[in-house]
């Protein structure tokens, strides 16, 4: 990307709004095979109108949204960036609540100036600084008015293990019949030894292999555990 017409603007009397682009990938939350959204889009700014914008042929939903810490340093601690969404209509919290609080979602954003987006006489889809990448290590903060992120830069996540969750070989740590990891629906119910029962109110997972089976049968299952998994000490 050329900078020369950043600095073309910049030098102008007047100079035009430096415009923050974000995007949150979720894609790594969402279980095999779902249809959910993977990406949103939001941005800080909105038309004197009070519409979205768009950039490079992206709609970015205008929210009220603050940031700190994306200075850039060469040296001493990385930064660890905050962002902090207004909560209208509760959307940020149905989505936390949804997918495990956002924790490992993808956040990238990107900058430009107002007169590069689509629509303007100027528009430029190769004119912005970017892309800046960070993954939400944890959420910080929420009530109804706004909801708090604390972001890092995928190498700088302190005190995290890989994977982010325990391999278990014999236990799956889905939650049943939730939407997120297990998803099961079917009306065949058994109890937690896996014995077929009529009542719906009996019905328990035992968590287990044979469990993940006797729901879905001998295909693709989403049993959360590592069945392959070898015990290194023996």
């Amino acid at each position: 990307m050329s900078q020369v017409p950043f600095r073309e603007e910049l030098l102008k009397t007047q100079v035009a709004e430096i415009i923050d682009l974000f995007s949150v990938n979720i894609a790594a939350l969402l279980p095999a095979g779902s249809s959910d959204q993977a990406v949103y889009y939001f941005t800080n700014w909105s038309k004197t109108n009070g519409q979205d914008v768009a950039y490079n042929g992206i709609t970015y939903t205008a929210i009220p949204l603050d940031t700190k810490g994306f200075e850039l340093k060469s040296t001493g601690q990385l930064e660890r960036p905050v962002i902090t969404f207004a909560n209208i209509g509760l959307a940020l919290t149905g989505l936390a609540n949804s997918y495990d609080d956002l924790v490992g979602a993808k956040v990238t954003r990107i900058r430009t100036l107002s007169t590069y987006l689509d629509g303007e006489p100027k528009a430029d889809p190769e004119a912005y600084w970017g892309p800046d990448s960070y993954v939400v290590e944890f959420k910080s903060e929420e009530n109804r008015n706004t909801i708090t992120f604390q972001l890092a830069v995928p190498f700088d996540l302190e005190g995290r293990s890989l994977p982010a969750r325990r391999m278990l070989r014999e236990s799956c740590p889905w939650i049943y019949r939730d939407s997120v990891g297990c998803g099961y629906t079917g009306t065949n119910y058994f109890d937690v030894n896996d014995v077929s029962i009529n009542q719906a109110n009996l019905d328990v997972c035992g968590k287990r292999l044979s469990s993940c089976k006797k729901r879905y049968g001998n295909g693709d299952l989403p049993f959360g555990g590592f069945p392959g998994l070898v015990d290194s000490q023996g």
